[in-house]
């Protein structure tokens, strides 16, 4: 009886030694205690696994599998989660705080699909490329031409996904592409060459206010090349610049396949293990590549470069820890109690409050081009017609995921108004054989119709991954359709719904009313509605320069920013200039005063102002600080924006507005001393509501120095430490919480359908859809069917009879679903006598189609 007392006390101590030898399960830990035991518990292939996308689980040690891949830009790729206005839409709102509440919105909706089980937190976002040139075909994935701007959005971007917990975060953001991926045509081939001036005054400081002043946890290298070496290979770029100049300790992942690339694109290098050991020691820790057929190149290729003594597996574990860090920092080895974000429940995707969050971003994006006494509408308005290939579709941009409600100009403005509303679709988005009949079509119903709303634009067919715009005129027959409608009806208010700045010429001297609505998000057609007629005063401002022509611009390939690029060196004249934007109202900016004459080294000045609302309509105006150098030693911008401001004033009211300009937005990059300078002398500060509506301008005296270099934990100037946002906890955003408490989500009851399976595999770059066919044999005069997809419904078909009846109608299906994964389609049969036989799956880039055939009834 005595023995067994003492076997249980045995027992206890070494349960308890165990558990205490186990240090990476200690939450009480320092994370690189953990990490340190963590990584000596794995084996060598173990390791190399983290190096890919699609990480294998250890059993031995309680570790499920793993895939590092999300993406966010405008909200999660998934279903059934709110899309938010694409990112050059956010930046037209000049409003980072929204972008804080956004981004805030999007990492909760993440958060919620990790506590699901359903996905992981690693997020490839933002795109902090600078959009350079608008025929670059990603433009509309970034927020401005301008680094300041870029900079300003993008930090708070950050801040709202990770989160401001001091041991968790709640998603990994990924700045992206780094650097200067600004041509998509064959990028994994080609080289960017850009002097060092540039690199550090344009290309480089939105990615240094990320990872410097928000301190975000990852980075990934563009598959391009800088200036002969691979991005991803980039030893200087990479250890040079951001672990050792700007303190990274974060990870870093190169993009699809680029380490692969290293050799069978650059011709870097004379092999895959050289191209992984070339990766490991520029200090690039993964390579982005997720397959249910086989590993990440840059996986296979790191046992053989170790065995070849390229790299040694020391060199390994530096880039593994990197990664291993970061599973620490989501909580993912630690109890959920203790992870604030593993509250966040599944009711926040798609909720009422997100969706009012994107509309309100939606009505602030919207720009107001041109209004010559036409706009808002009345909204007794009879006799309305809405055409034009975006006026009945919600496009909401590359990079989309899929919610259940998504309202197109169309549908908005159908809910608005009481009266009938007629549409004709005018013609296609790149033209084809049918457009003459639908011009016709169009121009018929403009005859009888007493105003016309024409919604116009570009979407992933002429611009996305993998494809830049030959120009930027509309594509396709729409500026012909614009023509011809306004020949038969003067009436008409313009959309634009581009990817970027649009070569609209003829439509701003004959059109009297232009909007640009932007791929607006989920939300967008009752925010153009709002705006059309008066509910919702415009106050967007453009964050590119609009050209009026293709010639304005300089050579495709060519990165130097001097050379004419973007607001700060272009001197021609400007369709629309950077930060333009009209009111329905008017407003007065004045009485500019500074706090000081003199600026003193590291010291800051405030710029402060009186905007006045003088018309009818309270509304935003954004408030815009520029800064010249009115005699510098190297080639000096036009001007530079340094500071803004959104601001609302009611009508008749008068406020006062300050903007702080710290020492460092006097400065350059000088190429000599291989730092940021100030060269004493006197500056401009210019104050307005655009790059060329300036109010008022006066002088400052500022006093010569030096920039002193910043590492992470060391702020700049720019950093407001008592912006709220910083404090802010993950349900701040809600005004009533009530909701959180709840576990479902309420939908209809599903209807029977016919049931067909398949697996998406990822082709290795984004595609907003994959093309499809439907074949059936028709039964009955006509028919309609509805094709449904993880329970959201794609779109519904209708079915005439005709000489033969065996027949297909092609579709087009979001992607993706759930790459990797079975899924299941429906065809749910709403009316007549049609029997679906099969399912034609045509993959992009030239992957055979292959068919699929119905399992059973549901």
């Amino acid at each position: 009886m005595k023995i067994l007392p003492k076997y249980f006390i045995i027992l206890f101590i070494l349960i308890i030694n165990t558990v205490n030898s186990q240090v990476w399960k200690n939450p009480n830990e320092s994370i690189e205690k953990r990490v340190n035991d963590l990584i000596s518990r794995l084996t060598l292939e173990e390791k190399i696994s983290y190096c890919g996308s699609k990480i294998p689980g250890i059993e031995r040690l309680g570790i499920p599998e793993y895939e590092w891949y999300g993406e966010a830009l405008h909200g999660i790729i998934a279903w059934n989660c709110t899309q938010f206005p694409q990112n050059i839409a956010m930046g037209s709102t000049w409003n980072p705080d929204l972008m804080y509440e956004v981004a805030t919105a999007i990492s909760n909706e993440a958060r919620a699909l990790k506590n699901m089980g359903q996905k992981e937190v690693m997020m490839f976002s933002p795109t902090v490329n600078m959009a350079r040139d608008p025929r670059w075909g990603r433009n509309e994935e970034c927020y401005s031409e301008d680094p300041f701007l870029m900079s300003e959005m993008a930090r708070m971007y950050v801040r709202g996904m990770q989160g401001n917990d001091p041991n968790y975060l709640k998603t990994v953001t990924t700045v992206k592409h780094y650097v200067a991926n600004n041509v998509d045509y064959k990028r994994e081939q080609i080289y960017s060459y850009i002097n060092k001036k540039d690199l550090y005054e344009y290309y480089f400081p939105a990615y240094k206010a990320c990872i410097v002043d928000e301190e975000a946890a990852g980075i990934m290298t563009a598959l391009n090349g800088l200036n002969g070496i691979p991005c991803s290979s980039h030893d200087w770029l990479v250890n040079g610049v951001l672990r050792k100049e700007w303190g990274f300790k974060g990870y870093v992942i190169a993009d699809w396949a680029a380490v692969q690339g290293i050799e069978t694109n650059m011709n870097y290098a004379k092999s895959q293990p050289e191209a992984a050991a070339m990766a490991i020691k520029a200090g690039v820790d993964q390579e982005c590549f997720r397959s249910v057929k086989r590993n990440a190149p840059m996986v296979d290729a790191l046992k053989p470069a170790i065995e070849q003594g390229l790299i040694t597996e020391e060199e390994l574990d530096v880039a593994v820890k990197r990664l291993l860090r970061l599973r620490f920092k989501t909580g993912d080895f630690d109890d959920t109690n203790l992870n604030p974000y593993s509250k966040i429940p599944k009711s926040v995707l798609e909720c009422a409050p997100h969706k009012e969050l994107a509309l309100k971003a939606a009505e602030q994006s919207i720009v107001l081009l041109k209004n010559n006494n036409v706009l808002p509408l009345n909204q007794d308005l009879e006799n309305l017609a809405i055409i034009g290939p975006f006026a009945n579709r919600c496009w909401m941009g590359i990079y989309s995921g899929i919610p259940k409600s998504k309202i197109s100009p169309l549908d908005g403005i159908k809910k608005y108004l009481n009266t009938e509303v007629k549409f004709a679709e005018g013609c296609t988005v790149t033209g084809s054989a049918d457009d003459e009949i639908k011009i016709l079509e169009a121009v018929a119903l403009a005859k009888k119709s007493k105003q016309v709303i024409l919604v116009v634009g570009n979407d992933e067919s002429t611009a996305t991954e993998n494809l830049d715009r030959t120009s930027l005129k509309l594509p396709g027959n729409q500026h012909k359709l614009i023509k011809a409608v306004q020949e038969v009806n003067p009436n008409i208010i313009l959309v634009l719904v581009p990817s970027g700045p649009t070569a609209i010429t003829w439509e701003e001297e004959n059109i009297p009313g232009i909007i640009c609505a932007w791929p607006n998000g989920q939300e967008q057609g009752t925010a153009l509605v709002n705006v059309l007629f008066g509910k919702v005063n415009p106050g967007g401002k453009l964050s590119s320069t609009w050209f009026k022509s293709d010639k304005d611009l300089p050579d495709f390939y060519d990165y130097n920013i001097q050379t004419g690029r973007t607001y700060m060196y272009y001197q021609g004249e400007t369709l629309y200039p950077f930060g333009y934007g009209l009111n329905y109202t008017s407003f007065n900016i004045e009485n500019l005063n500074l706090n000081k004459k003199k600026l003193a080294q590291n010291d800051q000045v405030l710029v402060s102002a009186t905007i006045s609302n003088t018309g009818k309509m309270d509304g935003d105006e954004i408030v815009q600080v520029y800064i010249r150098d009115l005699k510098s030693t190297q080639k000096k911008p036009i001007k530079a924006l340094k500071g803004f401001k959104r601001i609302s004033v009611p009508v008749g009211k008068a406020k006062k507005v300050e903007i702080t300009i710290p020492y460092e937005a006097f400065s350059h990059f000088d190429t000599a001393k291989n730092k940021f300078i100030v060269e004493e002398g006197t500056f401009e500060i210019m104050i307005g509501n655009s790059s060329e509506n300036i109010s008022e301008v006066t002088k400052i005296q500022v006093e010569s120095g030096e920039i002193a270099s910043r590492k992470v934990g060391q702020k700049s100037g720019y950093f407001n430490a008592k912006n709220p946002n910083r404090q802010g906890k993950w349900d701040d955003i809600y005004n009533d919480k009530s909701f959180l408490t709840g576990t479902t989500i309420h939908s209809e009851k599903e209807k029977s359908g016919i049931i067909f399976k398949t697996t998406f595999n990822d082709p290795g770059f984004y595609v907003n859809t994959w093309d499809a066919e439907i074949h059936f044999e028709l039964k009955s005069k006509e028919a309609q069917f509805s094709i449904m997809m993880l329970s959201n419904e794609i779109n519904t078909y209708h079915i005439h009879e005709s000489n033969n009846q065996l027949g297909s109608v092609s579709i087009k299906i979001p992607i993706p679903p759930e790459y990797g994964k079975n899924v299941v389609l429906k065809a749910i049969i709403n009316k007549g006598d049609i029997k679906i036989n099969s399912i034609k799956i045509i993959p992009p880039a030239n992957i055979k189609p292959y068919y699929i055939y119905p399992e059973k009834n549901n």
